[in-house]
C-alpha cells in the first residue's frame, strides 16, 4: 500500500459560525467500481449558499450530468446547520443527486399525537422525489436499545456509519419544544446554553481545562445526528452538536462490544458545537482520543471555540494532537503561538484565505 494513499477527505467549509461539511471516500481499491462516496453533513445558514454551491460545482458530473451525494445528513433543526437546506435541495443547475438524506422531522419525535406526517419536500424546500431515511426504513434516525449506538448496514466495500446520536430520550425532549424551535429557525436564530466570560489570556491551561462546566441543554443541539465514518482503517467523528454525555456513553458500548483498547482511537474529531465548552466535557476525552481536532466557525454569535475546549484537547486529547481551524481569526490564531505549541507540544492548522476552510486527507492504513 502507498502511504499517500487517501482514504478519507473531510472539508470543513467555511460556512460562518455554522457547519458544512463535505466527506469524500476513494473507493478505488475496493471491489466497487471506481468512483467516490461523498457524504454533506449539514448546509451552515442560508447565507453560506454560494460557498456551497461553488464547492459542490466542482463534483465532476457522471455521464448523465448528474453530481451524486450518497448521504445528506441534516443534523439538527439549528438555522447554522439547515438554514441553506432549502437552497441546496431546491437548486436545479448543478444536476444533484441523493442516495440517501437523513434527517429528522416532528414526525420522528416518538410522541404521542404527532402532527400529520409531511413529505421531505415540504419540510426543505424541495421537490418530493428526495430519498427520506432510507437507511432506517423511513423512521428516525436514531439509537435503539441500551447500547447507544446503531451499526447502519451497507455494503462492505463502501464506507461504514456508525450512528451514536441522538438517543429516543432526546428527540422526546425535541418534540416537547417542537413548535418553539421551528419559531426560532424561521427567525434564523441558533441555540446556545454556553455561559460567556472567556479568557483572553492563557493562564496555566489547567486552569482553563479543569473548572466544572455545565452541559449542554439545547433540545435541537441534542437532536443532533451524529456518526462515526470508518474507511480502509481510517476513522472520523462527526459530532455535529451532539452532548458530550450521549457520545461518550454510545462510545463505551461501542468499545465494550468491539473489544477494542480505551480509550477508542479515531483519525479525526469534528468537535461538537464548534467547540463549545458545554460540548467536550474532559469525560468525553477519558473515551475517545483523536489525531487531529476540527473546529469550524468563524467565532461570529457565541464566541465559539472555548478556550476552556482547546485546553482540554491540548492537555488530555492524545500525544501532540493538532488543532484545525476553517477561519484563519485572531482569536484561532493564539492558538498558534509557536511558544504555546512548543510548551504543551500540540500542532496547528489554520487557512491560508477566507475560502479555504479546512482540507484533511486522511491516508489509508489498510
Amino acid at each position: 500500500m502507498n502511504d499517500s494513499d487517501t482514504a478519507i477527505t473531510v472539508e470543513c467549509l467555511p460556512a460562518s459560525y455554522g457547519d458544512c461539511i463535505l466527506v469524500t471516500c476513494d473507493l478505488e481499491r475496493s471491489a466497487e467500481p471506481k468512483r467516490t462516496w461523498r457524504l454533506l453533513i449539514d448546509t451552515g445558514p442560508d447565507e453560506c449558499w454560494p460557498i456551497l454551491k461553488a464547492r459542490l460545482g466542482k463534483i465532476e458530473p457522471d455521464t448523465r450530468d448528474k453530481r451524486h451525494i450518497d448521504l445528506a445528513i441534516i443534523s439538527h433543526i439549528d438555522h447554522d446547520h439547515i438554514g441553506g437546506a432549502h437552497l441546496l435541495f431546491s437548486d436545479t443547475s448543478l444536476g444533484l443527486e441523493f442516495g440517501d438524506v437523513w434527517f429528522n422531522a416532528r414526525q420522528h419525535l416518538g410522541e404521542r399525537g404527532v402532527v400529520e406526517a409531511q413529505t421531505l419536500g415540504r419540510i426543505l424546500g424541495a421537490g418530493d422525489t428526495l430519498p427520506w431515511n432510507r437507511a432506517f426504513d423511513g423512521g428516525a434516525i436514531v439509537t435503539q436499545g441500551d447500547r447507544g449506538y446503531v451499526e447502519v448496514q451497507t455494503d462492505p466495500h463502501l464506507p461504514k456509519l456508525t450512528l451514536l446520536s441522538p438517543t429516543p430520550k432526546r428527540l422526546a425532549a425535541l418534540a416537547k419544544v417542537w413548535d418553539r424551535e421551528v419559531k426560532k429557525l424561521k427567525a434564523k436564530q441558533t441555540n446556545t446554553t454556553v455561559e460567556r466570560g472567556r479568557s483572553r489570556e492563557f493562564p496555566n491551561l489547567a486552569t482553563l481545562a479543569n473548572p466544572k462546566t455545565r452541559s449542554d441543554r439545547s433540545a435541537p443541539n441534542g437532536s443532533s445526528i451524529t456518526v462515526l465514518l470508518e474507511h480502509r482503517d481510517t476513522s472520523v467523528l462527526l459530532a455535529a452538536d451532539a452532548f458530550s454525555t450521549v457520545l461518550g456513553s454510545a462510545l463505551v458500548h461501542l468499545i465494550q462490544d468491539r473489544k477494542v483498547a480505551h480509550p477508542i482511537e479515531v483519525d479525526a474529531f469534528k468537535l461538537s458545537h464548534h467547540g463549545s465548552r458545554a460540548n467536550l466535557l474532559t469525560s468525553l476525552l477519558n473515551v475517545v482520543r483523536a489525531e487531529n481536532y476540527l473546529v469550524s466557525t468563524d467565532n461570529s454569535r457565541f464566541g465559539h471555540p472555548d478556550d476552556e475546549t482547546l485546553a482540554r484537547v491540548v492537555l488530555y486529547g492524545g500525544i501532540q494532537p493538532k488543532l484545525w481551524f476553517n477561519y484563519k481569526t485572531p482569536q484561532n490564531e493564539r492558538w498558534a503561538a509557536p511558544d504555546l505549541r512548543h510548551k504543551h507540544g500540540y500542532r496547528t492548522a489554520l487557512p491560508s484565505d477566507i475560502t479555504s476552510g479546512i482540507h484533511l486527507e486522511l491516508p489509508a492504513k489498510g
